[in-house]
């Protein structure tokens, strides 16, 4: 079995202001770094023997608070934990009338995000054997691989609410593929409200 704890980035200035980042970089807006240090704080003394963090830079920046703590920890990059490719709404406002199941033409479908989520799945399965992992990701991400997780079609994939900037979901991988979710979507490290609403993949 192997512990798996998925995470999602704390708030930044895109998600602030409703501008879709999908793969663009992203800055953590002084919220978003308040949620990573508090982020921080509750799993200074977590047992942890790999960490894996997306390559874009609001998930890097969130994972240095955390790496403050556990600065021997060895840590990766996995471009397998990106968020989803939103082709030509990034970088741009959500439209006022948007809605997920009508994306832009060249975005990644919700069949090629679980795809994604199976194939990180399957590189911790095939590495970390008896290991405590975590993987600092997306809301996107995040939606893919609970949705792979508890074998749900993709068409489950919006079904799930709305994931939280530095929400901590815990998970037991198994090589049988009986998978178990033990926690999800969990902020209790943050003392104090996020106001406004926050986009997910973003």
């Amino acid at each position: 079995m192997i512990q798996l704890t998925i995470i999602r980035h704390g708030e930044t200035i895109e998600n602030a202001n409703n501008l879709c980042q999908g793969q663009q970089q992203g800055t953590l807006s002084e919220l978003g770094v308040n949620q990573a240090k508090l982020l921080a704080e509750r799993l200074k003394e977590e047992a942890i023997d790999v960490f894996y963090s997306s390559d874009l830079q609001r998930t890097i920046d969130t994972s240095a608070e955390i790496l403050k703590y556990h600065p021997k920890l060895p840590f990766n990059t996995e471009p397998l934990l990106r968020e989803r490719y939103l082709a030509s709404w990034e970088g741009k406002p959500f439209p006022d009338d948007w809605h997920w199941e009508y994306l832009p033409d060249g975005a990644e479908t919700n069949e090629d995000m679980m795809a994604r989520a199976q194939k990180y799945i399957d590189l911790v399965l095939e590495r970390h054997e008896g290991m405590r992992v975590m993987a600092m990701t997306h809301g996107g991400l995040i939606r893919a691989l609970r949705t792979v997780i508890t074998r749900k079609p993709a068409s489950e994939y919006f079904s799930w609410e709305p994931v939280k900037n530095t929400s901590v979901c815990r998970v037991e991988l198994h090589a049988d593929g009986k998978h178990r979710v033990v926690e999800m979507n969990n902020t209790d490290h943050l003392s104090f409200e996020t106001p406004g609403t926050r986009q997910e993949f973003s």
